[in-house]
């Protein structure tokens, strides 16, 4: 309780000294008229571009399960996990969506969340890249290193662990828990499963084009909505500055650090800051606004609750 205590004063601690720089040397009615300028055009374009997006998310969920997952149904999913993952902590939206799967499909629980590992594992790789591509471009040197680091290790265990592993999945017998034995089991089977042969390589092409539309999604929103003459190095800056962000647990959808990572690197690339601040509060506004609505629809029409979020004292794999 203490410890659960603690991380939540040190979130919030981390989250005003967010917004005290981010609300310090701005001029309040630029920021006001930047906004009030925006096209309901560009703006219907811009989200129209976030379509494919989540069409691949569902086609890569459909390639990791061999159909187990329509594409469809992966789409909702997606959908549900982004909107829960913007409103609650604790990357909850990830257990939403494994919950959504067992009701939806053949799959159970373990097996959803050894594919959702995937997804995110895939997704890492990207970011890896972004990260090392960033560094360099900017100068950081080994800033992107570690991360690299971080997945080439799991790419090592993961074919260690797919060479060594029985067909009824790993047994860890020196875990006391029956539940957590289980759970390990099963994913570890539906992780298996997809790594086998070449099955990986289509997810992967797959992550590749949702990561290539994701950065051509955000380039237009400051290029486009917002007219501003940014390099392709500050749009990386931003894209590096999003999507690494969303990846640190605790707040919800990475708020305020997110926020504070854009303005601190556009600032520092001589980007005046009040317009480095509606950049970030526009890329906010439309990560926010339209997957939340779309997802919380999904979750009010799939008979799930808040409670099912919850840790259950009945067997829920």
């Amino acid at each position: 309780m203490r410890q659960k205590a603690l991380s939540i004063t040190f979130q919030i601690v981390i989250l005003a000294a967010c917004f005290f720089y981010l609300s310090i040397g701005i001029n309040w009615p630029d920021l006001g008229r930047t906004f009030a300028l925006y096209s309901w055009f560009k703006i219907i374009g811009v989200l129209a571009v976030t379509i494919p997006i989540y069409a691949l998310m569902g086609i890569r969920l459909q390639q990791l399960t061999h159909g187990g997952v329509s594409t469809p149904t992966g789409i909702r999913g997606s959908l549900l996990a982004i909107g829960i993952n913007n409103i609650l902590p604790a990357r909850l939206g990830e257990v939403a969506k494994a919950i959504y799967f067992k009701q939806k499909t053949v799959l159970g629980f373990s097996q959803s969340m050894g594919i959702i590992f995937l997804e995110r594992f895939l997704d890492i790789n990207i970011l890896a890249v972004t990260g090392l591509i960033t560094a360099m471009v900017f100068g950081l040197g080994l800033y992107g290193l570690p991360l690299t680091a971080a997945v080439l290790i799991c790419w090592g265990l993961l074919v260690i662990m797919i060479r060594r592993m029985p067909v009824e999945g790993v047994e860890l017998t020196f875990i006391p828990s029956d539940k957590l034995r289980y759970f390990i089991k099963k994913s570890s089977i539906a992780i298996g499963h997809t790594l086998k042969g070449n099955t990986i390589l289509k997810p992967f092409l797959s992550t590749v084009f949702i990561w290539a539309c994701s950065f051509l999604y955000l380039a237009l929103i400051p290029l486009w909505l917002m007219d501003l003459h940014l390099t392709a190095a500050q749009i990386l800056a931003i894209y590096a500055a999003v999507y690494l962000g969303l990846t640190i647990p605790g707040l919800p959808g990475g708020i305020g650090m997110t926020e504070g990572a854009i303005v601190a690197i556009l600032s520092w690339n001589n980007i005046p800051k009040t317009e480095a601040l509606a950049i970030a509060l526009t890329i906010r506004a439309f990560n926010f606004l339209p997957p939340t609505l779309l997802g919380l629809s999904v979750f009010m029409t799939s008979g799930m609750s808040l409670q099912s979020l919850k840790p259950q004292t009945e067997d829920p794999f």
